[in-house]
Formats: C-alpha cells, structure tokens, sequence
C-alpha cells in the first residue's frame, strides 16, 4: 500500500496535460487543476517521514460563515467545488478562490478561511499527513 499516496499525488497534481493525457486511455480526458511544490504562502511542501494516511473530506462553509482559527502540520490540497472563499493567513494578505481554483494550504501557520458570498461554499480537503498523527491544530 506505500504505492498509494504517490499514486494519489500524481492524480491530484498532474505532471502535466500532454503527458497526463499521454497515458490515458481513449475516451479519458484529464485537465490539470494544480501543481505545486509550495504552500500558498510560498514555503516549501514537505511529505511526513513516517507512514503517510491521505485523508479527504468535503467541507461545507455556508454563506457568511467561516472556519476555526487553525493551522496544519502536514501539506493540505484544498479545491473549490462550489461558491467562493477567502483565506486570511496571520501576518498575510487575504487570497480569494473560487469554484474550479485548487491551493496548497499554509503549513505550520494560523490561517482561517471565510465565505462572503450569498451561497454556500463546498470545497474538497485532501490532507496528506502522518498515520495516528493530527492534520489540523486549533486554538
């Protein structure tokens, strides 16, 4: 199963759209979303030593609502598959995406994400953390 996580990874972040392409059966067409060796505040993503457990979930923001003040340890794909967010890291400008936009979430840095649209946001969270350890920290 360590095959896995890469496995993952590359179905996530795409090499490219030629090469992906390449590779895919007729009648399969991919479209990259996403690749990235930072996080959105342009520090370098880190994969954890030990075994890696890759955990999504989809996450509902409703319209004026917001997360927890929190942060990660592990590299976080976050997608937008409805509506729009905005995401204030500590000390940081504020960085808007909306629906079909992917981003790499800060590592080791407070940050909180805020819905300022009139329509719920959905969005796909794909934590690429250590097994038995957490990938989200609040205060």
């Amino acid at each position: 199963m360590k095959w896995f996580p890469a496995v993952l990874i590359s179905t996530v972040l795409p090499i490219s759209a030629a090469v992906a392409q390449d590779a895919l059966p007729s009648g399969f067409k991919a479209e990259p979303v996403l690749k990235a060796t930072q996080s959105a505040d342009g520090d370098p993503l880190k994969l954890p030593q030990g075994n890696v457990e890759i955990v999504s979930v989809i996450g509902t923001i409703e319209a004026g609502g917001r997360t927890a003040r929190h942060q990660h340890p592990v590299p976080v794909y976050v997608y937008v598959m409805e509506g729009s967010l905005e995401v204030q890291t500590e000390g940081g400008e504020p960085r808007s995406y909306k629906a079909g936009e992917a981003f790499m979430e800060s590592v080791n840095r407070w940050h909180q994400a805020f819905n300022k649209g009139d329509s719920q946001a959905k969005i796909l969270v794909v934590f690429m953390g250590e097994e038995g350890k957490p990938t989200t920290v609040t205060e």
